[in-house]
């Protein structure tokens, strides 16, 4: 993709994004941490090539203050399967597993060290799937064969993969550190910078051990009277050009996410979020075009603890996402 698209996208969402500099004066001033918003949900996108690589999560503006520290744990399990005559055939089910712990320094610093774990396995997820078809009236376009069976096709080159993929096909240690631009307030959004790292860690998995991804992401947000609204933008570089030693990759990414979270209670709270992502399966039809990924989800505070649970839908083109993805998480407060 050109530079004069990116360049068209930043200037699309960086306007969108604009809009949340409008104030409401009558708005209430943010509540102190861990009593205000409970940010968005912690899912990256699950559509097939933007899981192999650094894929950026949805960060709070917000940032962690001096000396607090949390413990995050997620956890997604995903089905995909996409299906082109002659170009590919993509079937499999696999978790997505995300531990970290984040700390917070001086002046809106913070910095996240994570673990990350991605791997093929029969989820038993097919069936799910193929009985929602069935209930909307939905086409099964060949989901309904060869069920709970991983299976990559790409004849153009010459790639056909099985069961023995099923494992782990990537783990990544990652490094984010953030800094906050603007604090909440009333009148201005909050607004926060993150640089994102990844490393591939596994020698036999879809991606070449020592692979270095990273990338930037701005992140703003704002209060509003019904809850909080939020967004980011990320551009990513990777450091690998090829999935399975076969497969081309797209070596940069653009991508964006816009989400609400409308407030049931102080520590209760629906969310939806939007997100889309540049293709980065190279000429390989609707893989190599723009992802997009709708989110629900439901978040509730206790003590110590942010819980979350949701759920993941492709939309727009739905031969590059995820048929379904469940997700959990909980962010532990030390």
């Amino acid at each position: 993709m050109c530079n004069h698209d990116y360049n068209i996208k930043l200037i699309v969402l960086l306007t969108v994004l604009s809009t949340f500099t409008t104030a409401n004066a009558e708005s209430p001033t943010p509540d102190a941490y861990w009593e205000g918003t409970l940010g968005p949900l912690n899912i990256r996108s699950l559509s097939p090539g933007q899981a192999l690589r650094l894929a950026p999560l949805p960060r709070s503006a917000y940032g962690l203050p001096e000396g607090e520290t949390e413990f995050q744990f997620n956890i997604a399990a995903v089905s995909v399967f996409l299906q082109s005559p002659d170009i590919y055939l993509v079937d499999f089910n696999f978790t997505d597993t995300r531990l970290a712990v984040n700390h917070g320094f001086k002046y809106g610093w913070s910095a996240e060290l994570s673990f990350n774990d991605r791997r093929i396995r029969n989820l038993n997820l097919d069936k799910v799937v193929e009985t929602f078809h069935d209930v909307f009236g939905i086409e099964q376009n060949g989901r309904d064969t060869n069920l709970n069976q991983t299976r990559i096709e790409v004849p153009e080159y010459s790639a056909s993969f099985g069961n023995e993929l099923n494992g782990a096909f990537s783990q990544t240690i990652g490094l984010s550190i953030q800094k906050v631009l603007i604090d909440k307030s009333e009148q201005w959004p909050a607004v926060a910078i993150v640089f994102n790292t990844s490393l591939e860690t596994l020698s036999d998995g879809m991606i070449e051990k020592g692979a270095f991804d990273y990338g930037m992401q701005l992140t703003i947000a704002q209060k509003k009277s019904s809850g909080y609204m939020f967004g980011n933008v990320s551009f990513t570089r990777f450091g690998s050009d090829e999935a399975l030693g076969l497969i081309p990759l797209a070596k940069k990414q653009f991508s964006g996410m816009l989400g609400y979270e409308f407030t049931v209670d102080r520590d209760e709270a629906f969310i939806v979020q939007y997100l889309f992502s540049d293709g980065v399966l190279v000429d390989l039809g609707a893989l190599d075009e723009v992802s997009h990924e709708i989110h629900l989800g439901y978040k509730w505070r206790t003590e110590n603890n942010i819980i979350e649970v949701g759920l993941v839908e492709n939309i727009v083109n739905f031969d590059n996402g995820p048929d379904v993805a469940f997700t959990f998480g909980i962010t532990h407060r030390l």
